[in-house]
This record gives structure tokens, sequence and C-alpha cells, in this order.
């Protein structure tokens, strides 16, 4: 029977580390509270994972043009590879109802209402680094059909989120702000305010509530850091052969190396521009293309003369995730308040290297293993002085969410905004125009009638059915809309 004092959502997240995928399944209610039911996870087929990143190279190859990408990687051969993609999703929420069926208030799958979706990023030029007014120029690419998804599950699928937003001069990233707002109002009551979410996978970013000082009025901030597991990573595919420095083991083992740290700052993440996304304002958006393998990096040249051991230089490249991290704060405007309380979620802070790094900068510990590049020393003796009280580290759970669900929960959230109409993204977050409705609608079969009558009841009581630009693209609309080209289709279909 339809219920309508709340929606159950699943939310679906593969990362750009491409190692698993990631479910939960959330009950949202008309008064604003959010709650997970049960959450699943299953591991990347490691060759499905190198398919992906050669469909990736091929987009990026291509800037963001799939039809030039596909006939590059062969159409049957992109087919293929999506399918198998999509059928890695359908694995991952079979498990998922498979648990909710086994709660003890059991949860069948016709009870689901919707399934958020974010899709595989493939490539990313937004705004700020395409430098122009002509929109043309700006992309993001997901590839995910909603529809097979809709098909395979018989559940309704909302998807692609990020075109919207960069189809009104967005960057179409951060999501993850949006989301945390409305987690912060639990964690206010439970007196952690200001405060940050802190994400951290293959790419950090963080999200900022809290105050103006004069005011007292609401400020909501949000960015991409950079990279955080991907150099890590990268280093311990290419030198040990294992996925990742499991307990930070390998950087435990080294020394932060202060000239390292610099050419990293200076010379690793550099945009399509050639600029330096470290130093860039927000709202701003990266992409892994744009991490770049120093040799330094990689050993394979000498640090201020120095051959270092593998041990420091990961060691340096794990610092340099936190430090990043903690730096970026020096983008909050001075007349707002630096949080006190930062949540951490995500896999990277599985690392207790990374996460000791970060909570030392936070707390004003500094030295010679946790060194400051001197163009940032100001900034960070005065970071105490701009936090209400000392900066406490305390991971998502303790301010009531799973972490470990944080991700795929976005989406179930971004679903949900779009079932009432809602704005997901803002000026403030990704610089798009004017607040901004997220995502489109595939229901099974393509009819509304397949959709769940509390999905139905929803969408009429909030008249938001056709809130966004929904045009074809490719097959079943396999990719995101605000692929490069999207100005002429859109414009076909006005």
């Amino acid at each position: 029977m339809p219920n309508p004092d709340h929606l159950l959502a699943i939310g679906v997240m593969t990362g750009n580390s491409l190692d698993g995928v990631d479910v939960v399944l959330t009950r949202f209610t008309k008064d604003g509270v959010i709650e997970d039911l049960v959450s699943h996870g299953t591991d990347l087929d490691a060759s499905l994972a190198n398919d992906l990143r050669r469909v990736r190279a091929a987009i990026n190859d291509c800037q963001g043009n799939m039809e030039k990408a596909i006939g590059q990687i062969g159409t049957s051969e992109y087919w293929r590879i999506h399918d198998s993609y999509m059928n890695e999703i359908v694995i991952a929420i079979d498990g998922l109802r498979a648990k909710a069926a086994s709660l003890p208030e059991p949860i069948e799958p016709s009870q689901i209402d919707v399934i958020g979706l974010h899709g595989q990023t493939c490539a990313h030029l937004p705004p700020s680094v395409a430098k122009t007014s002509d929109a043309k120029n700006v992309y993001t690419v997901q590839i995910g059909s909603g529809q097979k998804l809709a098909d395979l599950t018989n559940t309704t699928v909302i998807y692609d989120f990020r075109s919207d937003d960069v189809m009104n001069g967005g960057e179409g990233a951060p999501l993850a702000p949006m989301h945390h707002f409305h987690l912060a109002d639990s964690a206010r009551k439970k007196g952690h305010f200001p405060l940050a979410f802190c994400n951290a996978g293959n790419t950090g970013n963080i999200t900022v509530i809290s105050e103006f000082t004069g005011s007292g009025k609401l400020a909501l901030f949000g960015w991409d850091t950079g990279p955080f597991n991907n150099y890590p990573d990268r280093l311990m595919q290419a030198e040990r052969g294992v996925q990742c420095d499991f307990d930070g083991k390998a950087g435990a083992a080294g020394q932060v190396n202060l000239e390292l740290l610099k050419l990293l700052f200076e010379r690793a993440v550099i945009t399509t521009d050639g600029a330096n996304f470290l130093e860039k304002h927000p709202p701003k958006s990266s992409d892994p293309q744009w991490y770049l393998l120093l040799p330094e990096l990689l050993g394979s040249a000498p640090v201020a003369g120095q051959a270092l051991s593998f041990e420091d230089r990961i060691r340096t490249a794990e610092y340099f995730s936190a430090y990043i991290f903690a730096q970026s704060l020096s983008l909050i405007p001075n007349d707002v308040v630096i949080p006190s309380t930062y949540a951490i979620c995500g896999g990277g802070w599985k690392n207790p290297v990374a996460r000791r790094h970060f909570e030392d900068l936070l707390q004003g510990r500094f030295g010679n293993e946790n060194p400051i590049l001197p163009n940032h020393e100001e900034f960070f003796r005065t970071l105490k002085n701009r936090m209400p009280k000392p900066a406490t580290v305390v991971n998502s759970e303790e301010v009531g969410f799973d972490s470990t669900a944080m991700e795929a929960r976005i989406f179930a959230d971004a679903a949900v905004a779009r079932v009432k109409g809602e704005p997901f993204t803002s000026p403030d977050t990704t610089g798009c125009r004017a607040a901004t409705v997220c995502g489109i609608l595939r229901f099974p079969g393509g009819d509304i009638n397949n959709a769940t009558a509390n999905l139905k009841g929803w969408l009429n009581s909030h008249n938001s059915l056709n809130r966004t630009s929904d045009f074809a693209t490719g097959e079943a609309q396999g990719w995101s809309r605000a692929a490069a080209g999207w100005q002429e289709r859109l414009s076909l279909c006005k």
C-alpha cells in the first residue's frame, strides 16, 4: 500500500578507484528524517575494471564525444562493457534486497520506490577549467543506462544528476554538499556545529556547514580537495603489486619529504588549461585525469639531488592527501567560522597515517612529521584561532550516519530530491546560475504505471514528473546528457 509518510530509496555508487559497487537502502520521511536500513558492497571484477579504464581513456581522448569514443572502442565492445557494468550493479542490488528481506521488519523488492544511480564518471571538463562562456566546450560524462537498470530490477531509476547542473552553468560536482546539509540537522542536535563532512576516496571532497560571523546566517560550501587515495594506490599497485597501503604499513615505515611535498603541491594536479587545481577557489571539481605521476614520486628522478626510498615516497603521498585537505580550509571566506568538528567518511580514512596527519594539522601539531610549506605557514598558524573550539576528527557514525554508506546514500537522497522537485545543487556549492533540480526518471518497461503506487503519489503531489530537461542520448540513454555536444542536442528538443 502507498505510504505517503516516507520513500524507500536505494543509492548506488561506483567510484573512480573502480574497486567495487556500494549500495544502501535508506528511508526518507516527509519530515526530513534519513535512516539507513541496510547497506551492501561487492568487489568489481578486475577484468571489468580494466575494461572501464579503457573506456574512460577513450572518452577522454575524444574530449567527451561519445560517438567518437564508441567508434574508437568499437560499438559491440563498448556495449559489452557497458552491459557488464550494469550487471555488476544488479548483482549488488540483489544482495542488498536479500538483506532487506531478512530484516526484523522485512522489506520486499516491490516495496522499494526508487533507485538513485550515479553511473561511472569517465570524463569531466567543468566551467572552471574550460574558462569559456561557450557551453559547447563544457561537459561531464557518466556511463550507465537508467532504463536498463530499471528493466533489470523492475524498479524506477533516477540518474544522470550531474548533467542538469552543468547545463545550468555549474561544475557538475561536488554533489555531496546538499546531502550533507540534509544530514546536518540531526548532527546539530547532537552538538556538532559548525561542522565539515570530509569524504576521502580516490578524490577527496569537503562540505562546510557553518555560519557567517556577523549575522549568524547559515553558510554552506563544498568543493573537491584533489587526489586522496589516488597516489598511494598507484604507487602500491606499480611497485608492490597490491591494491593499496593496507593499514598504512608502508607509509608508516617512511618519512615525509618536504621537497617532494612542494613538487606535488606545485606540479601534480594540473588542469586541462594548465592551472594548478589546488590553488583554484571554489566552486571547483576535479578529474583524476589531472593527477600526474611525477617522476620524483615514482622514484625515477631525484628530489633535491637525493634518491628517495619507496617508503619515503608513499609516506609523502599519504601526507600530501591529508595536507591538501587541511590546507583547502584556507578557501573558506574570512567572515565564515571554520568548523571544529570534522566528520570523516570514505575508504581513504581507513589509512591511519593519513588520518593522523589530518588530525595533527587541524590541531596545530607541526614539525618534522607534519611540515608546512612556507607560503602556507601563516594560514596554519592562525587556523585554530578561527575555530570556536579545538578541532576534533570523528567518524561519521559519531554524528549519526554510516560512513561506509555515505557516497551511495548521496544518490538515494538525490533521487528523493528529484521526486520532490527540490534542488540538489546551489551556486555556493557548484557555481550553477541558480539552485538546480537534478536527474531524470526511467520507469520499468518505460511505463510510469510500473512505478510503485507510493512513488506515483509523491510525483503527483509534488507535480515534479517533468521538472528537468529529459532528452535522448545514445542507446537507451546509456550516458549522461551533458556529454560533449549537449547544447545542440538540447536545442533540438525545445
